[in-house]
């Protein structure tokens, strides 16, 4: 099977739930896209494997993978897929609890959404950055993350309208 036959394979075999045969054929997937030269698929592939690697407890395997796809594509000046790559990275280091970690490199894949408009990325990304901050126990951040991803997706005015009260109040916006 080639590398596409192989990723497609993967995915599918991943919606259906295996998770452990699915790491074996995106490992495949990958490998067969580093020997045909194909680097931006590779570097796809690396991505999908950090997440599955994660899922399945692999967390050191799961960052190395994360860490090569976004050295890919920041070689092949992808913005995207080094968003995706540092957004998978944010959501392991949540996980992982290196709340720091994770809010740096949460807010610089919203960066990076924005500057690709991938306005639904953005705002999954805020979002998913005020729900740690909310868990956290720091529910002014998590009101202001949140309005920076309704902004970034145009979302409700009267929200965002509604959200800014209690950030006006303690000066935050």
């Amino acid at each position: 099977m080639d590398g596409d036959a192989l990723y497609a394979e993967a995915k599918k075999v991943y919606d259906a739930g295996n998770r452990e045969e699915s790491l074996k054929l995106f490992e495949q997937a990958r490998g067969e896209y580093v020997a045909a030269g194909n680097q931006a698929q590779a570097a796809a592939v690396a991505n999908d494997l950090g997440v599955v690697y994660y899922l399945v407890g692999r967390k050191d395997q799961a960052r190395q993978a994360l860490g090569d796809a976004l050295a890919a594509h920041e070689k092949l000046g992808d913005v995207l897929g080094q968003a995706k790559a540092i957004g998978n990275l944010a959501q392991l280091l949540n996980r992982s609890g290196d709340k720091a970690g994770a809010e740096q490199n949460y807010l610089r894949a919203a960066e990076l959404f924005h500057q690709v408009g991938e306005k639904t990325m953005e705002f999954d990304t805020y979002r998913a950055l005020s729900q740690m901050q909310l868990q956290s126990g720091h529910w002014l951040q998590a009101l202001a993350s949140y309005d920076r991803g309704l902004a970034a997706k145009g979302g409700s005015r009267f929200l965002r309208w509604f959200l800014q009260i209690p950030l006006k109040i303690v000066g935050l916006r």
